[in-house]
């Protein structure tokens, strides 16, 4: 029984350090999706601005 118990704490710390690395991957590409989304729609108002300048 003592076996089976101590298998408990490597698991616990392996599991723990695989869903951290998991959490810090889902985060950082959130990150850079919406630093992508922001980038474009920046480069739309930019486009839009010059099209409505040239127009009036």
């Amino acid at each position: 029984m003592d076996y089976l118990a101590g298998e408990w704490v490597p698991a616990w710390l392996f599991m723990s350090v695989t869903f951290l690395v998991a959490a810090l991957g889902v985060a950082a590409l959130g990150w850079w999706v919406l630093r992508g989304d922001a980038r474009n729609r920046a480069a739309e108002e930019a486009v839009e601005g010059e099209s409505a300048a040239e127009h009036h």
